[in-house]
């Protein structure tokens, strides 16, 4: 944008603010103004004119935000794409691979030990001793 519409854009800016601050100020100083707002806002051509200007400017504003933000991620999108293909140029080695080792089994011992048996359970003997716990628990 060029540098005068910015002067031109921002001295509007000032002026409708300043104009806006001083109808405020005569508003809540002067008595029959306020009545003469109170009673354009009860009719309904004002009401409706207002409405519609504020809704129309509310759909400018999100339409220009759009606008700016798809103009900025277009910019950054284009700006990704040239990093990606600069990058693409220039091939990254590639990381090193370790080679895996295998698993020697091991050697068999040739003095083999005995096999240990495990003691077998006399179910016999061990039904017998319960019982006769039993039997001298109800003795007691």
């Amino acid at each position: 944008m060029p540098g005068y519409v910015k002067i031109i854009l921002l001295a509007q800016a000032v002026t409708i603010l300043s104009l806006t601050f001083s109808m405020y100020q005569v508003y809540i100083n002067d008595f029959y103004f306020q009545e003469y707002i109170i009673g354009l806002f009860r009719s309904n051509i004002i009401a409706n004119a207002l409405l519609s200007t504020v809704t129309a400017s509310l759909f400018a504003l999100g339409t220009f935000l759009l606008l700016g933000s798809m103009g900025a991620s277009r910019r950054v999108n284009k700006e990704w794409r040239l990093m990606s293909e600069a990058e693409g140029a220039s091939q990254l080695p590639s990381l090193p691979v370790l080679e895996t080792a295998e698993l020697l089994p091991k050697p068999r011992s040739t003095a083999r030990r005995p096999r240990r048996r495990k003691p077998s359970v006399d179910t016999g003997k061990l039904f017998d001793s319960m019982r006769y716990f039993a039997d001298d628990q109800r003795q007691n």
